[in-house]
């Protein structure tokens, strides 16, 4: 009987260890099976109003001057209505909380007045 447990939890330890393995290793070659390059997501630089929205807490939003919507990340004015000029990477391999637009990762704000 113990035998035939052991060979048992061999088994399931040898499927378990083999999809460890393999799991990661497919998916590194689907990622490169296209013959495409990753791609990282450009700098856009936008002009807009931030938004505060009482959206799953706060949420901050820049309604962009091209009528696009942006869910901010990171360091910006946390104040209604500031008009901005935002340069940030749009995150497009993302969900969120809020989900008010399209996650955008802020690098630089200038406040204007």
């Amino acid at each position: 009987m113990n035998v035939k447990l052991a060979k048992i939890c061999v088994s399931i330890l040898g499927t378990i260890l083999a999809i460890g393995v393999l799991l990661p290793l497919s998916t590194a070659l689907a990622n490169t099976s296209t013959g495409t390059a990753q791609v990282k997501p450009a700098t856009v630089s936008l002009t807009g109003t931030i938004k505060k929205l009482a959206v799953s807490g706060t949420c901050y939003q820049l309604a962009a001057d091209n009528g696009k919507k942006y869910e901010l990340m990171g360091k910006f004015p946390k104040i209604d209505g500031t008009r901005v000029q935002i340069s940030g990477v749009p995150k497009t391999d993302m969900v969120t909380i809020c989900q008010v637009g399209q996650p955008l990762q802020v690098k630089t704000v200038k406040v204007i007045k």
